[in-house]
C-alpha cells in the first residue's frame, strides 16, 4: 500500500507539472526568432501589439509570406499576400503577377474633363496630351502602383500667393510633397512661370502613394498615363 500511495503522489505532481506547460502558448520575440516562420512572427504581432520588435517582426512576416507564395501558379496566393501586407514591401509585384492571372478590363471611362495624358507613370514627366470631355471611353494597355511616392493632386480649387500676386489652382493640380509638417505641407507644383513653392493643409490634397495609374489609348491613337482616380474600368 505504502509504494502504491508513493507511486500515486509521483503521477499526480508529474501530471501537475505537465499541464500548465500543455496550455501555455509562448509568443516572445525569443520564440518567434527561434522559429522564423510567418505563423511566428505573426503569434508575436498580435500577442505583443505594442512590443519593441513589432517593426521587424512585420518585416520578417511579410519577407517569409511573400517567399511561401511568390511562385503560386493561382491568383489566391497573390491575393491573399495584398489583403494580409497591403502596404507590403513586395505589393507592386504581387499586383504584376495578379494581373497575369485576372487580365486589365479592355475599356475604361474617364470620369473627369481636361485630364492630362502623361508620357509616364508621374505627375512630373511630360503631357502627351488631354481627355477633354469626361465619360470618354479609352482602352486600357496596363497599370502601375504608385508605391511610397512622393506626389499628390489638389482635391479642391486653392489660391495661394507667389511673389505677393495671388495663383489660383484648379484641382486636380500635381504637387510634389517636400515636407510634413503635422496639419499641413510643404509642397511645390509647376506653374508657366516656374515652379512654386508654398505650404498646404492637408485637406486640400489627395496624396497619390499606394495609388493606380493607367497606361491608355484613346480612340485618336494618343497613349500615355493617367492617374486612376479619373478612370473607371469597364
Amino acid at each position: 500500500m505504502h509504494a502504491i500511495y508513493i507511486r500515486v503522489v509521483i503521477l499526480l505532481f508529474a501530471v501537475a507539472g505537465i499541464l500548465p506547460l500543455a496550455g501555455c502558448s509562448s509568443s516572445t520575440w525569443e520564440d518567434a526568432q527561434q522559429a522564423d516562420t510567418y505563423e511566428a512572427y505573426q503569434a508575436y504581432i498580435e500577442a505583443n501589439p505594442d512590443g519593441d520588435h513589432i517593426a521587424e517582426a512585420q518585416i520578417r512576416a511579410d519577407s517569409l509570406y511573400w517567399n511561401s507564395i511568390k511562385n503560386d501558379t493561382t491568383a489566391a496566393g497573390f491575393q491573399k499576400y495584398l489583403d494580409e501586407f497591403p502596404n507590403g514591401e513586395f505589393r507592386s509585384e504581387a499586383q504584376t503577377k495578379l494581373r497575369q492571372f485576372s487580365p486589365l478590363a479592355a475599356k475604361g471611362r474617364v470620369t473627369g474633363s481636361s485630364i492630362i495624358i502623361r508620357s509616364d507613370h508621374t505627375t512630373e514627366s511630360s503631357s502627351v496630351g488631354v481627355v477633354a470631355k469626361e465619360g470618354t471611353i479609352v482602352q486600357i494597355l496596363d497599370q502601375y502602383s504608385a508605391g511610397n511616392s512622393n506626389e499628390a493632386i489638389l482635391k479642391r480649387t486653392l489660391t495661394v500667393v507667389k511673389n505677393g500676386d495671388q495663383v489660383t489652382l484648379s484641382s486636380g493640380k500635381a504637387m510634389r510633397i517636400l515636407a510634413d509638417q503635422s496639419d499641413s505641407v510643404r509642397v511645390s507644383f509647376s506653374t508657366n512661370d516656374g515652379t512654386v513653392t508654398t505650404t498646404v493643409s492637408k485637406d486640400n490634397i489627395e496624396a497619390m502613394s499606394g495609388q493606380i495609374w493607367y497606361k491608355i489609348k484613346t480612340n485618336d491613337n494618343i497613349v500615355g498615363w493617367i492617374y486612376g482616380k479619373f478612370l473607371e474600368e469597364l
